[in-house]
């Protein structure tokens, strides 16, 4: 049996992928705050040694808790983009990359990931790598995002498509090349953000299910509504509504799902907000705006004060969480 868990990291991704042959791949980590509660979750789902470690980008929301997952596991193979990155967080990563030791007690292998790898990690079992390619993109509103490691799953009975942070920059050059993108399962790229997914990239991928992995009450406002709007008919999970979501291709070749929590139907961040009156405050880097009294405010030169709601939209920004009363 085939089982892909999206689990729970509050704002930020994280994926593990159980072969039927039993080996594992873990895909990003969440932040470093994470790292203790994901060692936990991968116990209970039974894992004793990660074979295949992919760190998407070096964005610490990505990465940071794979550095509690390297120390805290035997470690096959680390993938990575190789791209020159300057972060504390991403400095550790590959610090506990290298002091991190293979099931055989060696280090690790340490992979620069390019589109074209493919792996057969069990018998019927295919990953496909689709980006980034070469050169690596440079000059992007958010390059660590749109180099981003794409990799189509195909399985007996499924495929899952994983997208990392790819933003629009990153879509226009994985089309470019022409793979098969279309999925049963899509991770919704880059937290649900507008930027991340658009109704070309949905035509060409038409999943069935969407998962979003996302924090409650982010300071982004993900996911936002263009996303949501999108994704409207297709059977859509959030890790913020739902927890960990556990995904199963049996031998009967259907998806089975289950999560940890129950959601509502229609998560109320669907809905239109209600109109604010009076003055709104947004955030000049996440072109998001919220109520005066949100405990989420930006810092103070981050702020922009907008007379009405209706000013703060006209001006291209969308209404944080608070806006809907969460």
């Amino acid at each position: 049996m085939l089982q892909v868990a999206f689990l729970d990291v509050g704002q930020g991704d994280s994926a593990l992928i159980t072969f039927p042959n039993g080996k594992t791949m873990l895909i990003d980590g969440g932040e470093t705050s994470k790292g203790v509660a994901l060692v936990g979750k991968l116990r209970r789902l039974g894992v004793q040694q990660i074979d295949w470690l992919v760190a998407t980008h070096p964005h610490s929301d990505h990465i940071g808790g794979l550095i509690q997952v390297l120390k805290a596991f035997p470690v096959a193979e680390v993938w990575d983009i190789g791209m020159p990155f300057e972060s504390p967080v991403y400095r550790d990563f590959l610090l506990a990359a290298r002091g991190a030791r293979s099931p055989d007690g060696k280090r690790p292998k340490f992979r620069v990931v390019r589109r074209g790898l493919t792996l057969e990690p069990a018998p019927n079992v295919r990953v496909s790598v689709l980006a980034p390619s070469e050169p690596l993109l440079k000059g992007t509103r958010s390059d660590p995002n749109n180099n981003s490691i794409v990799m189509r799953l195909d399985a007996p009975g499924g495929s899952f498509l994983f997208t990392g942070d790819l933003e629009r920059e990153g879509r226009a050059r994985l089309y470019a090349t022409r793979p098969n993108l279309r999925a049963d399962v899509l991770k919704v790229a880059h937290h649900g953000a507008e930027n991340g997914t658009d109704r070309a990239f949905l035509s060409r991928v038409n999943p069935t299910v969407a998962v979003i992995s996302v924090g409650a009450g982010n300071r982004y406002g993900h996911p936002h509504r263009e996303t949501l709007a999108l994704l409207q008919g297709r059977r859509v999970y959030r890790t913020d509504l739902h927890g960990d979501i556990v995904m199963r291709l049996g031998a009967d070749k259907k998806l089975q799902i289950a999560t940890t929590r129950a959601a509502p139907t229609q998560p109320a961040a669907q809905t239109k907000p209600a109109p604010i009156v009076g003055t709104v405050i947004g955030n000049r880097n996440s072109k998001v705006y919220h109520r005066p009294d949100c405990r989420g405010l930006p810092k103070p030169q981050n702020q922009v004060r907008f007379r009405s709601a209706q000013e703060a939209e006209r001006q291209g920004y969308r209404p944080h969480t608070c806006v809907y009363g969460e």
